[in-house]
């Protein structure tokens, strides 16, 4: 995957759990070397099908927007894990809505809630050459009272902590900054520049990736090379550069190839654009049935391909609000939201 003449790439998801891929017996003590299977029932594969779709319809305008050289990245899993804590305090439309969004019609909310258990205690563990840390919190202002069932609910099914603040305490931002920052071992820093005064409740999901790529690249051959951040304006950076076998699969319009950590339950997937081909073309093409199709294309095997990536750091922060709004969410921003079944009125 070579291709001097159009460098620009599309990094999507920057960890991908594979869920549904079997392995041999292992011997004790031996690592396996395929991913380990996660087992779901019906329900919860479409629950997580649910969440990508979700992801997918997040992910294109927020690509269509920025037309430029601006670097996105988003957390689908991060913001479908916040977004379902709040459907579990929400009430009648503003339930609804929720719901809607975040793609889950016809869900129940038990099953909801049991799917992220289940991914919360099969994914962190599945690979031992892959530390991932999920961390959720439930932050309520001192004044306010909240259920007690709605509390547990969140301590169970989401394993989040429950603290109490005071957003009149000028500590308090840097409380919750430095909550943020233990659990993402410092990565992410001053993530919330105010608290507002109006604010009830503040829920909060952090998660901290370390992965080992199953083919490492070599830092002999790094090297500085063009890489297209437009498609006109070629602009040199240090380029990591390997010969290796991997998974690769063709859009109409980009080449995909899938990059393993460790035993390949976490993948990176890659997707390349064709010539003359924007941002904003490739992520329109994103949805669950090409989706579909570009995996099944991956796990058809390897081939040996030449491989050169930029060596990359991404910092990316943005309010969601506009967007939630436009997927669905409006109730919950307004002053009609009905959050009955979290806090007492």
């Amino acid at each position: 995957m070579n291709k001097e003449s159009s460098g620009r790439m599309l990094l999507w998801l920057a960890a991908i759990p594979v869920l549904f891929v079997s392995c041999d017996r292992l011997k004790e003590g031996q690592l396996p070397d395929e991913p380990v299977p996660i087992d779901l029932t019906l329900k919860q594969k479409e629950v997580v099908d649910s969440a990508n779709t979700f992801a997918f319809d997040l992910f294109r305008p927020i690509v269509e927007e920025h037309t430029g050289a601006k670097n996105l990245m988003i957390s689908p899993f991060s913001i479908t894990s916040a977004l379902s804590m709040v459907l579990n305090g929400a009430a009648g439309e503003t339930y609804e809505g929720v719901r809607h969004t975040l793609r889950y019609d016809g869900k129940t909310l038990q099953e909801i809630n049991e799917t992220y258990l289940k991914l919360l205690e099969d994914m962190i563990p599945v690979d031992p050459r892959v530390k991932v840390e999920i961390a959720n919190s439930v932050w309520v202002e001192k004044r306010m009272t909240v259920k007690q069932a709605y509390i547990d609910a969140l301590k169970k099914w989401y394993l989040a902590e429950a603290r109490n603040i005071d957003v009149s305490d000028p500590g308090a931002v840097d409380m919750v900054n430095g909550w943020i920052e233990e659990k993402t071992h410092d990565r992410i820093k001053d993530m919330l520049d105010y608290l507002s005064p109006d604010m009830a409740m503040l829920l909060i999901n952090a998660i901290y990736f370390d992965g080992k790529w199953r083919h490492k690249f070599d830092k002999k051959n790094t090297s500085d090379r063009p890489f297209y951040v437009t498609g006109v304006a070629p602009v040199n950076v240090p380029m990591m550069y390997q010969e290796n076998n991997f998974a690769v699969a063709r859009s109409v319009n980009a080449t995909i190839i899938d990059l393993p950590y460790g035993q390949g339950n976490y993948t990176m997937v890659v997707m390349l654009p064709d010539e003359d081909v924007s941002m904003a073309d490739v992520a329109a093409t994103l949805n669950p049935e090409n989706w579909k199709g570009w995996m099944q294309q991956l796990s058809n095997g390897a081939s040996e391909v030449q491989l050169t990536l930029p060596r990359f750091e991404y910092e990316y922060k943005r309010t969601l609000n506009d967007d939630l709004k436009a997927l669905g969410m409006y109730m919950a921003f307004s002053t009609w939201a009905d959050f009955s079944n979290n806090l007492h009125s």
